[in-house]
């Protein structure tokens, strides 16, 4: 096999990148590699069901893109602008074709609309300047809420052959950016033409013939830039393994042009991308009812809540329990949520912790399994959902709180009966409390934040490695304590996933212990990594050790 420029080489590896990253990298232009697919920004495009772009050089390629695309179970919506300038790639006959594909899609669940935006050939005194736009595609998934974009210079949807000096980027914008694209690209969208008869037929036009003369002087110029004077450029050494450029076409190790100031750690990178697959999440306390146990005011029995004698203080507090046991405490284990994220979030660092975009499915339907069935219990209590249904329940328990309040009344030494006034205050709270349980949520909702890595450069403090640490740590030791721990399968009572779903979905870094069964050196991994949280070490090293460990390359 030969490289882009006719010199040998071996059988090269084949890749998938993960976003955020850039192609064509060094080990593709110098064959050591190829993409799984093409473009290899191909899977993050093609799971979207809102797509918008401007596409240059639109080709058979951009056509077949689209045709698949189109051709998908669900919802897809894909508005384009094509680019078109004179003697470019694109003809009458791809324009009629994605015209004869934009018209045949009748259904509702998929549309494709395209306009025309043509640009003239600019020309100063003595030169060409080139004013044609990047190819830039915009994909959002509804179903995650995720958006991928792709920008670069390779034209005909990414299909285009790339050469020395193609740049395109594929990433994440964040909800800012993604904001100002839908308004740039509505404006653009706007200023086009939409496809038509006139629209259609563009002008079959060729580039002007050069002078031979000219073509000799390029050429010579050409060899001049290469350094040398044969056919094939000399490419740099670049390491197969991470694509880092070794040494220049002459054999020479290179400097970094930045000093590798702002170089990643090997580490780096594997915690870059799984931070873009994961959520910072947090409970919403105000989405979540009261407790059921119901506060009296002290005040209301007599009593002062809070009494200082010097430097001591004494506080006092009553509560009233209007629902039996096994309803409290059925309504209570849905108001609480600690459990579910101890299993399926990891913590970051006090109070912060994060979950992979893959256990968030499982996180939504125990909140949601759990909120119904505090619901179904509060409803059950109170004999249905009705405000007839709550009064009939407070007649019932109105002697049994009277009698209740009435003895602690007497032993707080305030008499046999708690005033009437005060008695119907109590009575009131304890509605008021019951209608809003009725209609508010049992278990709180999640919010979930996505958030990126701290800075992890070579020049970064080590204190920056301290989140990454606790992040590795805590997923190494949940796959091993699923192993060891005899007590780990009763985490699952009652959820509606199992340790299966767990295993499957909860392993962010792919830890080699995730599908292993070997209990004695998951035991010998636990003692292993707790005994580098407690080592005095760097926590980058910390990190470092960790990952060995989690990619089964540690020394046993």
């Amino acid at each position: 096999m030969d490289d882009l420029f006719g010199n040998p080489v071996s059988s090269p590896m084949e890749m998938q990148p993960t976003a955020p990253f850039l192609w064509p990298e060094g080990r593709i232009l110098t064959c050591d590699a190829n993409y799984s697919t093409t473009p290899p920004s191909e899977q993050y495009l093609n799971d979207a069901d809102l797509i918008s772009g401007i596409l240059v050089g639109a080709n058979n390629g951009t056509i077949q893109w689209l045709q698949k695309l189109l051709a998908r179970e669900g919802e897809c919506r894909v508005c384009a602008v094509v680019v078109l300038f004179p003697a470019g790639p694109t003809r009458e006959a791809h324009l009629r074709a994605l015209q004869e594909l934009q018209s045949t899609q009748k259904d509702p669940k998929r549309s494709l609309e395209i306009r025309v935006l043509p640009m003239s050939r600019s020309y100063g005194s003595d030169y060409e300047r080139i004013v044609v736009p990047p190819t830039v595609v915009q994909a959002n998934n509804s179903r995650t809420g995720h958006s991928m974009m792709s920008i670069g210079s390779t034209g005909d949807a990414g299909i285009d052959a790339t050469i020395v000096g193609s740049f395109n980027a594929v990433f994440r914008p964040d909800d800012g950016l993604r904001d100002q694209w839908r308004r740039w690209f509505q404006f653009i969208f706007e200023c086009a033409a939409p496809l038509a008869e006139a629209t259609v037929a563009i002008p079959h036009l060729v580039p002007p013939e050069g002078h031979p003369k000219a073509a000799e002087m390029w050429a010579a110029f050409l060899k001049d830039c290469e350094g040398k004077t044969g056919e094939a450029l000399a490419l740099p050494k670049v390491d197969p393994a991470n694509g880092e450029v070794l040494a220049n076409a002459a054999g020479v190790a290179v400097k970094p042009w930045d000093d590798g100031k702002t170089a990643l750690d090997p580490l780096a990178r594997v915690l870059q991308e799984v931070y873009a697959k994961g959520w910072l999440v947090t409970v919403d306390e105000a989405t979540r009812i009261k407790p059921l146990a119901i506060p009296v005011k002290a005040t209301l029995l007599g009593q002062s809540s809070e009494r200082k004698v010097g430097a001591l203080t004494q506080k006092q507090s009553f509560t009233l329990q209007v629902f039996d046991a096994e309803v409290s405490k059925a309504v209570e284990k849905c108001r609480k949520v600690t459990d579910l994220l101890e299993l399926l979030a990891f913590p970051l660092s006090s109070g912060n912790r994060w979950t992979p975009d893959t256990a968030k499915p499982l996180l939504d339907k125990e909140i949601e399994a759990r909120n119904i069935s505090g619901q179904q219990a509060l409803i059950k209590a109170l004999g249905g959902n009705e405000a007839k249904s709550i009064e009939v329940f407070i007649a019932a328990k109105k002697e049994s709180i009277r009698k209740d309040l009435n003895e602690m009344y007497a032993q707080l030494g305030q008499g046999k009966e708690v005033p009437a006034d005060k008695f119907e205050a109590v009575l009131k709270e304890v509605e008021e409390r019951i209608k809003q349980a009725l209609n508010a949520r049992v278990t709180p909702r999640l919010v979930f934040n996505r958030i990126a890595t701290p800075d992890l450069t070579g020049t970064a403090p080590d204190p920056n490695w301290s989140q990454p640490f606790s992040l590795l740590l805590r997923t190494a030791q949940a796959m091993r304590n699923a192993l060891v721990d005899p007590y780990f399968p009763r985490k699952f009572s009652g959820l509606t996933f199992g340790e299966v779903e767990f295993r499957k979905n909860c392993d962010p870094f792919g830890d080699q212990m995730a599908d292993s069964r070997d209990f004695a050196r998951a035991k010998d991994e636990l003692a292993n990594l707790a005994a580098t949280e407690a080592g005095d070490q760097p926590l980058k090293d910390k990190c470092n050790a960790v990952w060995r460990t989690i990619k089964g390359e540690a020394k046993q």
